[in-house]
């Protein structure tokens, strides 16, 4: 049976727009659906720069019925086993004291690191376009940059939304990609995906977020050890703190971007942050809820977590 997580509203949510301009001319959302490829469902992980062909063919097969049924989409993939190791091993997210003053090392990790997401992002996009997707790479660096790790400003820059609008408007698909990216504090950061799916989400006017992995949602432990279950309920208190008793919250020594607790706290911010998005849902790639989520449904009895949001909370 899929888990339903509900969500208390945070009082501190960060600056918000006003959302006018969220939608078309015609009054429709730019992108229906903003989907994240998971890092487990297009690389393997554990094996350094690995793709998971089968995963991610699955998905893109998904993907690619959208627009024959209607609707747009904007899509961000993780980096998995292409970009953690070298950003981990170069300290690419800790940056230096001094944003113009960069070691040698430091460089070397940065550059190592673009490439190897870059590398992922090709794969990606060979993918889409194999299922006739008009795929498009929206690469984050050197265009979109960070301050002490946080997007300048606290919001994706006008002229990144409106490139991104205008590739939907002209009927492609935008890919953007977990990146490293240029910091004016600490001289380089890494750019989470997650990041991305809270903004698009917000200046896309969607009514959905799909989060795909190699699992069927989100679970007690590790779902292929004894005992887990699937989380039928999360909620985030007022102080945005997630409510996750008997949750794992193990993070791979590679992943730099926070692991499960983050990937779930993005999940909310989507929520909260984007006052379009009816529910998120996190399935795995291939299955039957994956085919069910991208069309902003979960029926009973198809495992997956949906995710909603509690508007009106008594104080």
């Amino acid at each position: 049976m899929g888990g339903l997580l509900s969500y208390l509203p945070c009082k501190d949510v960060g600056p918000l727009r006003p959302t006018t301009g969220c939608t078309r001319p015609d009054g429709k959302a730019w992108a229906d659906v903003v989907v994240k490829i998971g890092g487990s469902a297009c690389t393997k992980k554990a094996t350094f720069e690995t793709l998971n062909d089968v995963a991610l063919s699955a998905i893109c097969g998904q993907l690619a019925t959208l627009p024959k049924e209607g609707f747009s989409l904007a899509v961000v993939h993780g980096a998995g086993s292409f970009g953690h190791q070298h950003a981990k091993e170069y300290g690419v997210s800790k940056g230096a004291e001094k944003a113009m003053a960069l070691s040698e090392r430091l460089r070397e990790g940065f550059a190592k690191t673009r490439l190897s997401v870059t590398t992922l992002n090709k794969h990606v996009i060979t993918a889409l376009l194999k299922e006739g997707l008009p795929a498009v790479s929206m690469s984050p660096c050197p265009f979109v940059e960070t301050s002490a790790k946080k997007l300048v400003g606290g919001r994706l820059a006008p002229s990144t939304v409106d490139g991104t609008r205008g590739l939907l408007g002209r009927g492609f698909v935008p890919v953007v990609h977990g990146d490293a990216v240029l910091d004016e504090s600490q001289g380089v950061a890494i750019l989470s995906g997650d990041v991305w799916m809270v903004e698009l989400c917000r200046e896309l006017g969607a009514k959905s977020a799909v989060f795909v992995t190699d699992v069927d949602g989100v679970f007690t432990k590790p779902p292929w050890e004894s005992g887990a279950q699937l989380v039928p309920e999360i909620l985030v208190d007022p102080s945005g703190e997630l409510e996750l008793k008997g949750v794992s919250m193990d993070t791979a020594s590679h992943d730099v971007t926070g692991g499960l607790k983050a990937k779930l706290e993005s999940a909310a911010a989507v929520l909260i942050g984007a006052p379009s998005v009816q529910a998120v849902y996190i399935v795995k790639s291939g299955s039957n809820a994956a085919a069910q989520a991208r069309l902003n449904v979960l029926p009973e009895g198809v495992l997956g977590t949906r995710e909603v949001f509690i508007h009106e909370i008594a104080e």
